[in-house]
């Protein structure tokens, strides 16, 4: 079954357009800043996707779009005013950025606050892409056990137990894809195997019974690969002729999945979703 990532990114951000009501009732009104050095067009359509959703739910996304490479003391200024400044709850450092500049450096500067993706260490927030897993995975048990009509197992703990029973591989180890997800995971104590490009041991994908997928080339997993009724996520993204594709062809897989994301309008939505969900929390906890 394809699990709609639209629809829940819908979910996801109705219930943020209601915080973003409530804050602005006190005056506080949430606002995230993106900083796009370059005019690569996968960034570029990744920062509309925000701007889409930032104006679904009431957030302002304001976009510091630097077609020209600064120079790294140009662009860490500008960062640390951002930073200062009260009415900016949330920073992006769209990546990728050019050679010149450290990613990691400059997010450094963000501080832990205002770091809404949740990629440094000791950051308030879960990371976007770790909720919006978790967020699928409930939406299947959720199918699940509707089937079965037990709504006494639509808990947050019988889900969890679920989940620690599986067997979950995560496929890719990059610092915006694998990295956060695995983060997430050991966060709530689940138990998962990581494996990379150097490490695509095949017993552990046909013993998997969820499989997380967070390269960004094609055909990283064919049928051949894959355990009957397994729950198939799609991260990984990348451009071929023009057209966004996934790790997968959907249409090879389908009938040996159970349920599985699609690419686009799977993870993606989703991922967005959650990160407008961490710009209200920091906001929140500014303005405390």
């Amino acid at each position: 079954m394809k699990v709609d990532g639209k629809k829940l990114a819908a979910q996801v951000l109705k219930d943020v357009a209601k915080d973003v009501k409530r804050l602005k009732k006190k005056k506080i009104a949430p606002q995230l800043a993106v900083v796009l050095i370059g005019s690569n067009p996968a960034s570029q359509s990744y920062v509309k996707q925000k701007i889409k959703a930032g104006a679904q739910c009431g957030i302002k996304v304001s976009l510091h779009h630097y077609k020209k490479t600064p120079s790294y003391q140009k662009i860490a200024e500008f960062i640390k005013q951002l930073k200062e400044d009260k009415n900016i709850h949330g920073i992006i450092i769209q990546r990728p950025v050019p050679t010149s500049l450290s990613a990691q450096s400059l997010c450094k500067l963000v501080g832990t606050i205002k770091d809404v993706d949740g990629f440094l260490p000791k950051s308030i927030h879960t990371p976007p892409l770790g909720l919006a897993v978790i967020k699928v995975c409930h939406h299947i048990y959720f199918e699940l056990v509707r089937k079965i009509h037990a709504p006494k197992l639509l808990t947050p703990k019988p889900l969890l137990t679920t989940l620690k029973a599986k067997n979950i591989v995560l496929i890719g180890r990059g610092e915006t894809g694998g990295q956060p997800i695995a983060e997430t995971l050991r966060s709530l104590r689940l138990h998962f195997v990581m494996l990379h490009s150097q490490s695509m041991m095949e017993s552990y994908l046909h013993d998997a019974d969820i499989i997380i997928s967070a390269v960004g080339k094609s055909d990283v997993l064919n049928p051949a690969l894959l355990k009957p009724d397994v729950w198939l996520l799609g991260i990984g993204v990348h451009r071929e002729k023009d057209q966004l594709t996934g790790d997968y062809n959907e249409a090879e897989i389908v009938k040996k999945c159970a349920f599985y994301t699609p690419t686009p309008g799977g993870m993606g939505p989703i991922n967005v979703a959650y990160l407008m969900h961490n710009v209200v929390t920091a906001a929140g906890t500014i303005h405390k």
